[in-house]
């Protein structure tokens, strides 16, 4: 299975959704959605961005219930070994690390703008960038929103690194209209995104 990853400035433009539904092969209304806000969830600015995230899922009719917002902050450290909730033999999902099989069941894993440095912390502390990483390998359609670009890009020394370059968000000065050639940076405007299948990518 190919993997496709849309790495976008400030989200989807409606042509990126009608793309994204292509590759998935369903209504938005069947969508199944992993969301990760983890990076602007430490100021209150940042965190307006999850109602702002969930809105705009909302006006693309993709259902609530088929939304889980994963907030790798409530996720012990990989290394930590439960104590008093050791009882809870099925502890819910939002508490815990999500396994490789589990991310099967949603077609698109969303992660969200803020804080890139808050976000690499916290995929690497609870080791959900492994699983992210064979996820997206095996199908998982990623979508990066300015931070989450950064962190599948090469901005990152924990990132995912699936193109060499960094990419810079909202960039307001001359909008390009092709790739660099090389590993310099890539600038992108609100609107923009790398489109990624497999090891090509494209400016969207």
């Amino acid at each position: 299975m190919k993997r496709t990853l849309f790495l976008t400035s400030s989200g989807l433009s409606d042509s990126m959704k009608e793309l994204l539904l292509n590759k998935c092969g369903k209504s938005f209304d069947e969508l199944r959605i992993l969301l990760v806000p983890t990076a602007g969830i430490e100021t209150d600015a940042a965190r307006e961005g999850l109602a702002v995230c969930l809105d705009e899922f909302e006006r693309m009719g993709i259902r609530n219930e088929n939304i889980l917002v994963y907030n790798l902050e409530l996720i012990p450290s990989k290394t930590y070994k439960r104590t008093y909730s050791s009882y809870v033999s099925n502890p819910s999902i939002i508490s815990r690390l999500i396994t490789l099989e589990e991310t099967k069941s949603y077609d698109a894993i969303f992660v969200s703008g803020g804080d890139a440095s808050v976000l690499s912390r916290e995929m690497s502390r609870t080791g959900f960038s492994h699983i992210l990483k064979d996820a997206v390998n095996e199908g998982l359609i990623y979508i990066g929103i300015s931070a989450g670009s950064m962190f599948a890009a090469g901005n990152l020394d924990d990132g995912l690194h699936i193109i060499p370059n960094r990419i810079v968000p909202h960039w307001d000065g001359n909008k390009i209209n092709n790739l660099p050639e090389k590993l310099e940076d890539i600038l992108l405007a609100d609107g923009q995104a790398v489109y990624i299948e497999d090891d090509h990518y494209s400016l969207l």
